[in-house]
């Protein structure tokens, strides 16, 4: 297990190497200068990717149903790493990646698949994940690269597990998203094309966070999105790439009961749930890329937060 840790004055942040080169903690300095978790914050001895505050998805983002997709007049097949049969989040985000760089203010990662063993994805590739701390602002850059020798399709995102509460209890964040519409799924997966739905067009003003369980992702983000704590008096703002133009919105309960667990999901990603498996239907907006040799997709996502 390997930690690497930057900082500023306002916030701290903790990335484990070995996982992904994913959140392990993610806080910001608030009364009586203690760190207060932003993203959830995992263990210290934490082992499974899935439990960090932030993980990498990439050379796919979200899901891949049944675990397969045409490309190139080809069935792509996958190992399923999900109990409905998918291929979820990428195959990144367990594998240890190597530290290229750092300051007390940023570091940078990067994984080569040629090096790794039990490879789930037919491609040749690497994935380079960098982190700043600007004050009072992350930025989180991820970046992944085709280093095959023919033609292959990409997708890229983040995953970040938010508090529902910072230091004022039982506050309830407020979220402003503007999106253009919301994908019909089953099981995750969409069933057919975005459109616009009330849901979809509630998120253009700010609104308290779902305390019930919804898990669906939106088309057409605009790239901004507002999470503020009125208990807390903070407010973090994000602001992804133009090339994200996907938003999942993931807000669990407890199982059993209708209670909201104490984090949620909100991710920006390059492309769709099945996103692949969309653009083989013919989808124009599905957020997939074809990189050819040598040519990479590059997303950045900046959380800035301020207090007061």
């Amino acid at each position: 297990m390997a930690n690497v840790t930057i900082a500023s004055d306002l916030l701290r942040l903790t990335v484990r190497t070995d996982l992904g080169a994913g959140i392990a903690d993610f806080s910001v300095k608030g009364p009586l200068k203690w760190w207060y978790p932003l993203m959830l914050r995992s263990a210290h001895d934490e082992t499974s990717p899935s439990l960090l505050g932030c993980f990498n998805m990439a050379p796919w983002a979200n899901r891949i149903a049944s675990a397969q997709f045409a490309f190139n007049a080809e069935t792509i097949k996958l190992r399923p790493t999900a109990d409905d049969g998918s291929a979820m989040h990428g195959d990144v985000r367990a594998r240890a990646f190597a530290i290229l760089d750092r300051s007390p203010v940023s570091a940078r990662f990067a994984f080569d698949s040629k090096a790794a063993a039990n490879l789930n994805w037919p491609w040749s590739f690497q994935v380079i994940s960098r982190y700043e701390i600007d004050g009072p602002t992350l930025i989180i850059a991820l970046e992944v690269i085709n280093t095959d020798s023919k033609p292959m399709p990409a997708g890229c995102g983040i995953h970040p597990y938010f508090m529902r509460e910072l230091w004022a209890a039982g506050e309830n964040p407020l979220l402003t998203a503007p999106v253009a519409a919301e994908y019909p799924l089953l099981k995750g997966v969409p069933t057919g094309p975005a459109t616009p739905t009330d849901r979809s067009r509630a998120l253009a003003a700010e609104a308290p966070l779902s305390t019930k369980t919804i898990d669906t992702v939106f088309g057409g983000f605009g790239g901004k999105a507002t999470l503020r704590w009125p208990g807390s008096n903070v407010t973090l703002t994000m602001q992804a790439s133009t090339n994200q133009q996907h938003l999942v919105l993931f807000t669990p309960t407890i199982p059993g009961t209708d209670k909201p667990l104490s984090f949620f999901a909100l991710e920006p990603q390059s492309m769709a749930n099945d996103g692949f498996n969309l653009a083989a239907n013919g989808a124009d907006n599905s957020g997939m890329v074809i990189l050819q040799p040598g040519q990479r997709l590059f997303t950045e996502t900046r959380l800035t937060v301020n207090i007061g």
